[in-house]
């Protein structure tokens, strides 16, 4: 359930959500000509709107783009936050060898604008927008959560830049192929196959995968999906309108 414009969340409610934030901007827009840039952000939208179809649960999403090259996205699910990142990273590199820096934010909100994401406010917001400026140029994925969830504070951004080096490495190919089983975790590599245009063998696609670093990818993946971000970060008592 998405909260009206400007609507507040109940303070100390015992189901208060927690919210993934991702926040990015595009790789080297500055060289992209305005019909290259369109194409990209066009191309980051019917990612995102794919990606939330996709699964039994239901997983909305809301994207918003600002600032010409920066793009902000409020999920529901923060289990799947890793997950859509990665999604997001493989259809830019496979459709137009585009790229994008991500930065996860995961907590509280205090307000949602439905029609304009990057309005909203809360500290997951905060969190992902605060990482992604201060991410340097070593890394192009980070993320961040609030200070009580203790030594997580460090594990989990250490955990996206190991994460962001792979990706880093990906051919076009293996990004196209990496985005099918991202997308269709329950997916063989038989079924992948097919599922490309055209269609390959399912040894190319276990080459590819074998390549883009697949099997080291799928722990952190399994990690985040199976985490209770609520048990871990929800806390005790909120303060009235403390972000």
């Amino acid at each position: 359930m998405w909260l009206s414009k400007g609507a507040l969340l109940p303070e100390s409610h015992p189901e208060t959500p927690i919210y993934a934030v991702l926040t990015g901007d595009l790789v080297a827009s500055s060289d992209m000509t305005a019909a290259r840039l369109e194409q990209v952000r066009n191309t980051l939208k019917t990612a995102a709107e794919i990606f939330s179809n996709s699964f039994p649960r239901p997983v909305e999403i809301r994207l918003d783009m600002y600032r010409g090259d920066a793009w902000q996205v409020l999920l529901n699910d923060s289990g799947l936050a890793l997950r859509l990142s990665l999604y997001l990273r493989a259809r830019l590199r496979a459709g137009l060898e585009a790229d994008t820096r991500v930065s996860i934010g995961l907590g509280l909100c205090d307000t949602i604008d439905p029609a304009k994401v990057s309005l909203s406010t809360g500290e997951a917001f905060t969190l992902s927008g605060r990482a992604l400026d201060h991410m340097t140029g070593y890394f192009d994925m980070t993320a961040a959560v609030p200070e009580r969830a203790g030594a997580l504070c460090q594990w989990l951004p250490a955990s996206l830049h190991l994460v962001s080096e792979i990706v880093r490495a990906w051919t076009r190919r293996q990004a196209e192929i990496a985005s099918e089983a991202l997308l269709r975790p329950e997916a063989t590599h038989e079924d992948i196959a097919q599922l490309l245009d055209p269609p390959v063998s399912k040894q190319s696609v276990t080459a590819s995968l074998s390549g883009a670093g697949w099997r080291a990818l799928q722990e952190p993946l399994k990690a985040f999906e199976d985490t209770d971000w609520r048990a871990l970060l929800a806390p005790a008592h909120r303060e009235t309108r403390n972000r």
